[in-house]
């Protein structure tokens, strides 16, 4: 094959998840994904015992949920609210980032002030909170940029 016709191809493949959106219906599966998985771990948590296999479920559930919300398409889209998409995916990544940094630092000063200072209080976030945190400020974000345009 020629350089060229490889480079389009691969053009090809790119263009089609620059801009993957699900239908305007998922925004509601993902909100009653999102409803479920906060009432189910509500309700784990007077379980006794807390089974860590069903919390860890709920928890991916919840994310699913807020990532068919993040990528469903409005009603009426058109190349502002897109734009304004994008623009709500960079302010959540970069507001991510400095969350990541600047949270355990604020955790072991908080820890040290009241007292509880040892070597666990610095503690990095995981997975779960990092991506939650990306999600709800994306949806936000985007909400807050749609309603003051």
């Amino acid at each position: 094959m020629k350089m060229k016709t490889i480079l389009e191809c691969e053009r090809k493949q790119l263009k089609k998840y620059e801009n993957l959106n699900l239908p305007n219906s998922y925004k509601k599966l993902g909100l009653a994904i999102v409803v479920i998985g906060f009432l189910s771990l509500i309700i784990l948590r007077f379980v006794e015992g807390e089974p860590e296999l069903l919390r860890d479920l709920f928890r991916k559930g919840i994310l699913v949920g807020l990532l068919f919300v993040s990528i469903s398409r409005d009603k009426e889209e058109d190349e502002l609210t897109i734009n304004l998409k994008h623009k709500s995916y960079v302010i959540a990544f970069i507001f991510t980032v400095i969350y990541a940094v600047v949270q355990p630092y604020i955790t072991y000063g908080i820890a040290t002030v009241i007292g509880k200072e040892n070597k666990e209080s610095l503690i990095e976030l995981g997975d779960f909170q990092v991506l939650f945190f990306m999600l709800i400020i994306q949806i936000m974000y985007y909400k807050l940029l749609k309603y003051n345009r």
